[in-house]
């Protein structure tokens, strides 16, 4: 493995603070599934049962998911390096819950579910990193639960799209119609219409047809 790509998987949150020593040792005990995609090929589905950490090592791809009654599909931009859905490997479902698209050529590693346990689970550092993913995103959910009361109808439209991002940055776009969003705010439609609209004259997003598109969800926050 070159330079580049090793220092690329040290980045990653399972990896973060394990030392050179450790982490060589690491490579040694697992199978590295390395898998090229070519733009607008599928690389994951939703629903696809996640039986392997999937790395993005390279590249930049859509991630797409659905909501219940198909009332909104809500899309981002995800870019390397990143871990797709590792807290969907455990609990009940083990299933994707969103659909990844290359959106240009992309490079991804796969490690066997099996290797998590008998190897990358050895190491402290690891299996803390991987707590600490499980127990922020837990808490993240929790607290969009709790708050959502004490929310400006704003902030609820922010948390709301917040809440749906599996990166707190970048592009995103929220497919829905007007009088959904209305009824998922517990609000009028002609209040969160004009919500939108003000936060589209301050240049935070872009009102399209049927749809919102973020530019940068860091500028929400």
């Amino acid at each position: 493995m070159d330079n580049p790509m090793y220092d690329t998987l040290l980045c990653l949150p399972v990896f973060q603070g394990m030392t050179a020593a450790d982490f060589n040792s690491l490579l040694q005990k697992i199978r590295l599934d390395f898998v090229r995609y070519a733009p607008g090929q599928v690389i994951i589905t939703e629903g696809d049962r996640c039986s392997s950490f999937a790395f993005l090592i390279n590249g930049t791809v859509l991630s797409s998911r659905g909501g219940q009654d198909d009332r909104f599909i809500f899309q981002e931009l995800v870019c390397a390096p990143h871990l797709i859905e590792p807290y969907s490997m455990f609990g009940r479902s083990n299933s994707y819950q969103r659909t990844y698209t290359a959106q240009e050529q992309c490079s991804l590693l796969f490690v066997d579910k099996q290797y998590v346990y008998t190897e990358i689970g050895k190491y402290n550092i690891c299996r803390m990193n991987m707590l600490n993913m499980l127990s922020g995103r837990v808490q993240q959910l929790d607290s969009f639960i709790w708050s959502r009361s004490e929310m400006t109808l704003r902030q609820r439209i922010v948390r709301f799209i917040s809440g749906l991002s599996d990166v707190s940055s970048g592009e995103k776009h929220l497919q829905i119609k007007m009088n959904d969003l209305a009824a998922l705010m517990d609000a009028t439609r002609i209040n969160v219409s004009r919500e939108l609209n003000a936060m589209a004259d301050s240049g935070l997003i872009n009102l399209r047809r049927g749809g919102i598109f973020i530019p940068a969800l860091e500028k929400l926050n």
